[in-house]
């Protein structure tokens, strides 16, 4: 290693303008030496008494040996400038007031003593040839000019805050310098040298510090185009084209401080962006010193964020952390403060990359734990890919390779749904294997591994399914000792999903003997672990459970209380699908049918058409054949009945007969001669109604032949039935015509209707036959006399004569036409001669 410091004076031909450097006076300096005269020492060389000369030193250098190359940097008029030399060596100039100037030759073995030298020597002291000699960091003997803190951090993160806005496009163009050495070179445009000297300092104590001697710089220059350095300061009445697009593309990268153009916002470079933002915030990046970091670790966030990342001379021991290559120190949240969004996920990646890399060692590991478990939430999010990263990591360790992974220690790491997806698609066989593997062991002993399947989420896996089938086959069987097991087990595990997928397990292929085992589990001592999750489990054990604790002491609920009392349950509190009518059924009556008087009561509450959609029809059909009341709500029941075709013939001809009744009485079906052979037929088919609803049968046969025209009742063989009719039918019948609306009515509208009188005749003269019926005889004849006979004194001769025309025509008794009306007429003026009618 050797270090050589000269000095010299500026000279400047008159003519041409040429820059020419003289070595400076022979006069000595405070230590002895020679000013001009090359001084160096190499450490570690032994004190030389045999070679003559001090310990330390090498023989005095000809000045001139580096002239040409102090010549062409002070040619460009630079101030401070930094530069490598083609030999490796760095060549540091500063001019001084007096023309004069001081070089410093470093060989390219030497290293340099601190972060941020040499720009640190801006305006030292030091450099002044009669100033006072310190020993460096490393060195022997240093003619190093020793910094002022001229740049010290709380000044360049006040620097860094007055222009927020061009820390990151400067830092983001630093870094460039580094990726492509033959690239564009920075030119700062500033008002004055020392806002240059600062912007450096940023970039020197950003850059990792085996980066910053390969920075080369000159704080101010009047010539750039002639400065080889990688950042060069201008003022802005220097020779150069700030507006020249090719110059802003191909040649420079440019930022004027005196609002010319800059480079814009960096999209893709996390470092400088967070390196930026630390330094706004005022939590300044503390690079890792050392030795050279290898390419893709050079720019690497991590170590910006340790605080135990800083050098010595930073505050920061570096001993902590193990190698360069590894994690020195994990980051606090305090270290994460001021950062943006895109920074916190740029540096969480790098933190997760470093994991997943094995370059953390097992403190390093905890301590990462413990940052994710404590961030908030938008942290936390950015946050996931390391906790992914840290599950991961402990899961592939060699000794959890054989085992069941255990991810209940990570519950507090923010994974999101993702990590756990993912998480789950990675190591969930392994679990669900493993807990097969164990389900051949006693039930008491699945906690554990049941526990673990769950933390990774084996929610498919064929180990899972087995386990909670027969975990749920258990239960099922309350009178054998698993079932306390498999209690205590899902009590362990304390998974809820996992006991309410075992409940739904219950009921899967539900049968009476599975329904007869859910009663017995709800009145076994298992039944108050059942009752615990009943809010947990299906709409089927709630009920079971219900109605095994209320058919006991103190309710003792049967039949239709207990079906009410179950109603309740339910959601609006009303059966309102077939499967639930269907359910509640067999857990209240199994396959009996209900009592009688309870019928009435379920039809209405269930309706008859869900009943039906249940299949269950037959069960309740002993209200259509003894109701208590032929009402409205009966025919409904029985028109919905009609379309059951579970039910028995006899039944469903039974419905059909009183819905064809009231369908006749109510208009909505015509008397007509096929109506009429059909109601003939259910009559037949039908098995003989009990007594409520055969006098509602005919009521409502009554009804419909009484409202029926005359002639359709003559048309459609209507009269067939009323000769048979009994007293129930005719009742109704009688009662329609001797109303006196109805009495009125025809006496106004037959005279005019001699088709419809001559009908009502037929219909009601007296008959002697076989097949007729008494009482039909005597209401027959009360009809005539009541009714049709007063309208006889209103009809004119030529509609009587009309009357008899019809009987004739449709061959129907004109005599007895003839004879009742001389009757008629008679029993009005008995005294009057007979004489033959007119008409006739």
């Amino acid at each position: 290693m050797a270090i050589r410091r000269l000095s010299y004076r500026l000279d400047q031909e008159p003519e041409t303008g040429a820059v020419r450097l003289i070595p400076a006076g022979a006069s000595p300096g405070a230590d002895g030496q020679v000013p001009g005269q090359g001084r160096g020492q190499v450490p570690g060389q032994e004190s030389g008494k045999e070679s003559g000369q001090e310990p330390g030193r090498e023989p005095a250098a000809d000045p001139g040996e580096f002239g040409p190359a102090v010549e062409r940097v002070m040619g460009a008029g630079s101030e401070l400038s930094y530069s490598l030399l083609p030999d490796g060596g760095r060549l540091l100039c500063a001019a001084l007031p007096g023309q004069r100037v001081e070089a410093l030759y470093l060989s390219a073995d030497t290293p340099g003593p601190g972060p941020v030298w040499p720009i640190d020597t801006w305006r030292s002291a030091t450099w002044e040839p009669g100033a006072q000699e310190t020993l460096g960091a490393g060195f022997v003997e240093s003619e190093l000019p020793v910094p002022e803190a001229h740049f010290d951090r709380e000044r360049l993160v006040e620097f860094a805050r007055e222009r927020a806005d061009r820390v990151a496009p400067f830092l983001a163009d630093v870094r460039r310098l580094f990726e492509d050495p033959a690239g564009r070179q920075i030119v700062l445009v500033e008002k004055d040298s020392e806002a240059v000297a600062r912007w450096v300092a940023l970039a020197c104590a950003s850059l990792p510090e085996a980066y910053v001697p390969l920075l080369t710089f000159t704080t101010w220059t009047t010539a750039p185009h002639q400065s080889p350095q990688q950042i060069i300061g201008i003022g802005p009445e220097a020779e150069f084209d700030r507006s020249d697009p090719a110059t802003l593309a191909y040649l420079y990268r440019v930022h004027d401080g005196t609002g010319g153009p800059q480079s814009p916002p960096p999209d893709r470079d996390p470092w400088a962006r967070f390196t930026a933002e630390r330094w706004i915030s005022g939590n300044p990046p503390r690079p890792a010193p050392g030795a050279m970091p290898r390419p893709e670790d050079a720019f690497a966030l991590l170590p910006l964020i340790s605080k135990g990342g800083g050098s010595a001379s930073d505050g920061g021991d570096g001993s902590e952390g193990g190698d360069a290559a590894g994690l020195t120190k994990a980051p606090s949240g305090a270290d994460l403060a001021g950062l943006g969004d895109d920074s916190l996920r740029a540096v969480f990646d790098d933190l997760a990359g470093s994991v997943a890399r094995g370059e953390a060692d097992s403190r390093t590991l905890g301590e990462l734990d413990r940052l994710c478990r404590g961030l908030d939430a938008d942290r936390a999010h950015a946050a996931r890919p390391l906790a992914l990263a840290l599950v991961r990591h402990r899961l592939d360790a060699p000794r959890a390779r054989d085992t069941l992974p255990d991810l209940t220690a990570f519950e507090g790491l923010p994974l999101g749904q993702e990590a756990w997806r993912q998480l789950r698609e990675e190591y969930g066989d392994r679990a669900d294997d493993a807990l097969r593997r164990r389900l051949c062991d006693p039930v008491h002993t699945w906690t554990e591994p049941l526990r673990l399947a769950l933390a990774v989420g084996t929610d498919g896996g064929p180990g899972l399914a087995e386990a909670m089938n027969r975990l749920a086959g258990a239960l099922l069987r309350p009178d054998r000792g698993e079932c306390a097991h498999a209690v205590r087990v899902l009590d362990e595990v304390g998974h809820l999903p996992l006991t309410r997928r075992v409940l739904r397990l219950l009921i899967k292929d539900f049968t009476e003997r599975k329904l007869d085992r859910l009663r017995e589990l709800a009145r076994s001592p298992q039944g108050d672990w059942l009752w615990r999750h009943i809010e947990e489990a299906p709409l089927t054990v709630r009920l079971v459970a219900a109605a095994a604790q209320w058919h006991g002491p103190p309710d003792h609920l049967r039949g239709a209380e207990l079906f009410k009392r179950l109603t309740e349950l339910l959601p609006g509190q009303k059966v309102e699908d077939k499967t639930t009518l269907g359910l509640l059924w067999h857990i209240v009556w199994r396959t009996n049918p209900p009592d009688r008087a309870e019928q009435p009561w379920i039809a209405r509450t269930c309706t008859p058409r869900l009943i039906v959609e249940a299949d269950l029809g037959r069960r309740v059909i002993g209200w259509l054949r003894e109701p208590d009341h032929c009402d409205a709500e009966l025919v409904e029941f029985a028109r919905v009945m009609c379309g059951d075709a579970k039910l028995g013939a006899g039944d469903r001809h039974t419905a059909a007969l009183l819905v064809t009744a009231q369908d006749l009485a109510d208009g909505r079906m015509l008397l007509t001669r096929s109506t009429v052979e059909r109601l003939a037929e259910l009559f037949r088919k039908a098995p003989p109604p009990g007594l409520v609803l055969r006098q509602g049968i005919d009521e409502r046969v009554g009804h419909a032949l009484a409202r029926a025209k005359a002639l359709d009742v003559c048309d459609s063989h209507g009269v067939r039935i009323l000769f048979a009719a009994r007293r129930e039918l005719l009742r109704p019948y009688r009662a329609y015509f001797l109303d006196d609306r109805t009495r009125d009515r025809l006496l106004r509208e037959l005279p005019e209707q001699p088709a419809e009188l001559a009908a009502y005749f037929h219909i009601w003269r007296p008959r002697q036959r076989h097949g007729v019926s008494p009482e039909w005889n005597t209401v027959a004849e009360e009809l005539l006399d009541e009714v049709l006979a007063p309208v006889l004194d209103h009809v004119d001769d030529h509609h009587l004569g009309r009357v008899a025309t019809v009987l004739q025509r449709e061959n129907q008794d004109v005599q007895g036409w003839t004879a009742w009306r001389r009757r008629i007429k008679q029993r009005e003026h008995p005294t009057a001669h007979p004489t033959a009618p007119q008409d006739e």
